[in-house]
């Protein structure tokens, strides 16, 4: 049998080490498969997309793996530990843990799986999903949602901000571009106490203007975009496709603690 730290996804011991007090609180119980390579088998399906089933064999089976993929999912265990990573490495920065300027964009993506919530993006010509994304000024994810292509970018800013807001608490300002129109700003000020900037190109201008706190964000998309196992959407429920992307975030994370 091969050693699994052949694979580019094996963590270091520094690295496993803070996952095990930070995601798994130290949790020293006897089991048939580490949880380290539980994890990294997790990491491993990120970076080369390939199905549950077909892991490498020098990780435990694969339904252990998804197991506790889904019990960590269902224990809202991984979103809590990328929000600790984001805090961590921003004060590691010199930044406040919690950001008070984000930015926010969607990514519509073509389906993997015909069972999932697919939905057309007339916009875009994608039939698939949409992800709906807020980031701070250094590309890392606050919030993320999931839903089928086919809605508006503007009906998820509110749900969005909604869910940024219950996490950081210093959050007072969302960037977005045009797609964000009507009067969800208005809503989103007033349940939240947000300011939604939406970009507008100056007078006389034409053609691409690119606004550098705003952007960040696709560099994000690009981040994302990265690990095959987003190169479409093959997760037939949205909870499961958000938890894929908390966890190429904490792929990306892990590498700057």
């Amino acid at each position: 049998m091969h050693e699994i730290n052949l694979y580019q996804t094996h963590l270091t011991e520094g690295q496993w080490s803070y996952i095990n007090k930070e995601f798994l609180e130290n949790d020293r119980r006897k089991r048939k498969y580490s949880l380290q390579s539980v994890f990294e088998a997790i990491l491993y399906l990120l970076a080369s997309g390939c199905q549950w089933r077909r892991l490498p064999h020098d990780y435990p089976a694969w339904k252990s793996v998804y197991y506790y993929y889904h019990k960590w999912r269902q224990e809202g265990r991984v979103e809590h530990f990328l929000e600790k990573l984001v805090r961590k490495i921003r004060r590691k920065r010199g930044q406040a843990s919690s950001p008070s300027v984000g930015a926010m964009d969607a990514q519509s993506v073509r389906w993997g799986s015909r069972q999932g919530d697919n939905g057309y993006d007339g916009n875009k010509k994608v039939k698939g999903v949409k992800r709906n994304i807020i980031t701070d000024r250094n590309g890392f994810i606050l919030a993320r949602k999931v839903c089928n292509a086919g809605i508006h970018d503007s009906k998820m800013a509110h749900d969005l901000c909604g869910l940024a807001d219950d996490v950081w608490e210093d959050l007072r300002k969302v960037l977005s571009d045009r797609g964000y129109r009507g009067d969800v700003d208005k809503d989103i000020e007033k349940d939240f106490g947000i300011e939604l900037e939406v970009s507008n190109t100056p007078n006389g201008v034409k053609g691409f203007l690119p606004k550098p706190l705003r952007w960040v964000v696709e560099r994000t998309f690009a981040w994302l975009d990265s690990c095959r196992r987003l190169a479409r959407n093959y997760e037939i429920l949205n909870e499961s496709a958000e938890e894929i992307i908390d966890f190429a975030a904490i792929k990306f994370l892990i590498n700057k603690i």
